[in-house]
């Protein structure tokens, strides 16, 4: 079995991005409406942060 070459690399990591960042921008979206005082773009750094940080988790311990 080969391990990943720079291209897949770069697909996963595009692929990561887009949904950490699209996920963040839905659950932020999701939040403003319970809470509309709620400045859009800090709930979209902190759930893009969350999301972020639990991908990571689940592939270092082998989860995905």
């Amino acid at each position: 079995m080969r391990g990943f070459g720079a291209l897949e690399w770069l697909a996963l990591a595009v692929v990561w991005m887009a949904c950490t960042f699209g996920g963040g921008a839905a659950l932020a979206w999701l939040y403003k409406r319970l809470h509309p005082s709620l400045a859009f773009y800090k709930l979209w750094a902190m759930w893009s942060a969350v999301l972020a940080g639990a991908a990571t988790l689940l592939l270092a311990f082998g989860g995905i």
